[in-house]
């Protein structure tokens, strides 16, 4: 499973002395001091085995108590103390339990990206590429398999994600994931198209994985044929093009977008 590539080990010898400063000024704030003492010497003592910051470590324990306690402030207590660190790193995470639900989209994320990225590199040079919609089904679908070990706890997710605090990072991540998928299915465009295109796959991705909660159908066949029905549904929406990009030029990002093109196929 391929690491976050935005994670870089941190040094932490500076931050006593800054402590004891922030001590000097602030002596009221023992407590606070006490609680970034203990973070900063268990962080010192803890060896990670992905060669990662004590985070990424965290998160990753944490991920085994998910289907126990949800992705929630236990389970990141459980995480700390499988690692046999501080209880006081838990104030390391603003977000809270919810930053194991990012944490986990994210790594399936890149670990999409790591199958599209051989596939293209074992590709020989004289065989052409799949049909675009091949490309883009088979990446969603792979892509929503592989939440599949939490699935009971996917519903609880998306709820967390749609908090304020949460959205702008969620978001973010929809949108790399997007934009990773049109990129390895080997578009090149530069204009409206670009942001047409992966707000078409958004809305798409989006109706389907909501769908994808409530079928009951052995291995999801339903959902695979609703995928299929939504990008049969692109297809169609091609021939009003200039009338949705003309609708889309003036939104402010994919998500709102994705919203206004998961409506116009609705409404055919």
């Amino acid at each position: 499973m391929k690491l976050c590539k935005h994670c870089s080990p941190r040094c932490y010898s500076t931050l006593i002395p800054s402590l004891a400063s922030f001590n000097r000024n602030y002596p009221c704030k023992d407590s606070v001091i006490s609680s970034q003492i203990s973070i900063a010497r268990s962080v010192q003592t803890h060896n990670s085995e992905k060669g990662k910051d004590v985070k990424y470590d965290i998160l990753e324990a944490s991920l085994k108590h998910v289907k126990n306690h949800g992705w929630s402030d236990t389970a990141l207590k459980h995480g700390i103390a499988d690692l046999e660190l501080s209880d006081a790193c838990i104030s390391m995470f603003q977000l809270g339990g919810v930053e194991i639900a990012l944490h986990y989209d994210k790594t399936l994320n890149e670990e999409l990206e790591d199958m599209m990225a051989q596939q293209q590199d074992e590709r020989l040079p004289e065989t052409e590429p799949p049909p675009i919609a091949h490309f883009l089904k088979d990446a969603i679908k792979t892509r929503l398999e592989l939440q599949l070990p939490f699935y009971d706890r996917w519903a609880e997710a998306l709820a967390l994600v749609v908090s304020p605090k949460v959205v702008p990072r969620a978001t973010e991540q929809f949108a790399h994931l997007i934009d990773d998928i049109w990129f390895y299915a080997g578009d090149k465009s530069t204009d409206i198209n670009w942001y047409t295109r992966r707000a078409t796959v958004a809305a798409v991705y989006g109706m389907t994985e909501l769908f994808m909660l409530q079928d009951e159908s052995p291995d999801f066949a339903d959902t695979w044929a609703f995928l299929d029905r939504r990008l049969a549904d692109l297809e169609k929406m091609g021939e009003n093009r200039l009338e949705l990009e003309k609708e889309l030029r003036n939104v402010g990002d994919i998500t709102k977008a994705a919203f206004i093109i998961a409506r116009n196929m609705l409404a055919r």
